[in-house]
């Protein structure tokens, strides 16, 4: 392939190698958007996994009456972070005898 290629160490097309080694391609505004964007998304899925995670473990807890589920239920859809959090701290460690 001759010079003008697609592969050719010449090329400077919108985006081109030398730009991306040093950085030019990136400015630190979109940089840090992405970041912060990435961030959110991982910090979403991480409270779903939470709250899933909790609602299943009140499903499987042979501890709890059938009120006490229901409320805990209640308490994790409703105040999704809070109740997750709270199952979590307290909650699955209750004996209800």
């Amino acid at each position: 392939m001759n010079s003008t290629g697609i592969f050719s160490s010449t090329w400077h097309g919108p985006l081109s190698q030398a730009d991306v080694l040093d950085g030019g391609a990136i400015d630190g505004a979109a940089l840090g958007g992405l970041i912060g964007l990435t961030l959110i998304v991982l910090a979403g899925l991480g409270a779903l996994v939470l709250i899933v995670a909790a609602l299943a473990q009140v499903a499987r807890a042979v501890h709890l009456s059938e009120p006490a589920r229901t409320r805990w239920v209640l308490t994790v859809v409703f105040a999704p972070l809070f109740g997750a959090l709270a199952w979590f701290a307290v909650g699955n460690r209750l004996r209800v005898d």
